[in-house]
């Protein structure tokens, strides 16, 4: 018969293993700043971007709004 006392300590022992060896995957969703000059690295390649001025328009959107709708 399997005593409970040694089944509890395998399964605590693998789960420590596990936290120990295998740590979680954290994906950090960044977007760019107007005074960031670093390299983003995208699912196709990397980006650097260059912030420049511009006369806002009736038709222009919210970096906001955009960032929100992902």
């Amino acid at each position: 018969m399997i005593d409970l006392f040694w089944l509890f300590v395998g399964i605590l022992t693998g789960l420590l293993i596990v936290a120990i060896f295998i740590p979680p995957n954290h994906k950090d969703n960044q977007l760019p700043t107007p005074d960031d000059n670093s390299v983003f690295r995208t699912k196709s390649g990397c980006v650097r971007f260059k912030s420049e001025e511009v006369e806002c328009t009736e038709e222009a959107k919210s970096l906001n709004f955009i960032a929100s709708s992902k």
